[in-house]
């Protein structure tokens, strides 16, 4: 995969989710959560993008572990960082339901989706 295809078909996978996530908020039930989302849209974004270039790297190695022990260290670090996120804004803003979990949740997966695909195609790559 290509930088350019990375790129481009994660901006649309970021433009698509964000008018999902516009979408979303209209109706009342969610609308108190926009920045929430959009926050996580930001963050599964920059986190997808962020690991491109360190995973292109481990699955040219010739250390046959190296790409999957950076799936590995990637999964638990996004893992908790999502769970801090979601913490964090519990006790700070004190929502009144957990609502706001339900479009923070879909980006999560539409983010993970699409890791998914790219790691997978990028984990086929064989080392130099």
């Amino acid at each position: 995969m290509s930088n350019r295809r990375f790129f481009s078909q994660l901006l649309m996978l970021t433009l698509l989710t964000g008018l999902v996530l516009v979408f979303i908020h209209i109706f009342h039930p969610f609308s108190p959560y926009k920045m929430l989302s959009l926050a996580g849209l930001l963050f599964f974004s920059a986190l997808t993008a962020g690991i491109y270039f360190p995973a292109v790297k481990a699955s040219l190695s010739t250390d046959k572990n190296a790409f999957t022990r950076l799936v590995m260290l990637f999964t638990f670090v996004k893992m908790f960082l999502t769970a801090a996120l979601i913490i964090a804004y519990h006790r700070i803003f004190k929502p009144g339901d957990n609502l706001f979990l339900i479009p923070f949740f879909l980006t999560y997966i539409v983010f993970t989706s699409f890791e998914t695909i790219f790691m997978s195609k990028l984990g086929k790559v064989k080392a130099r």
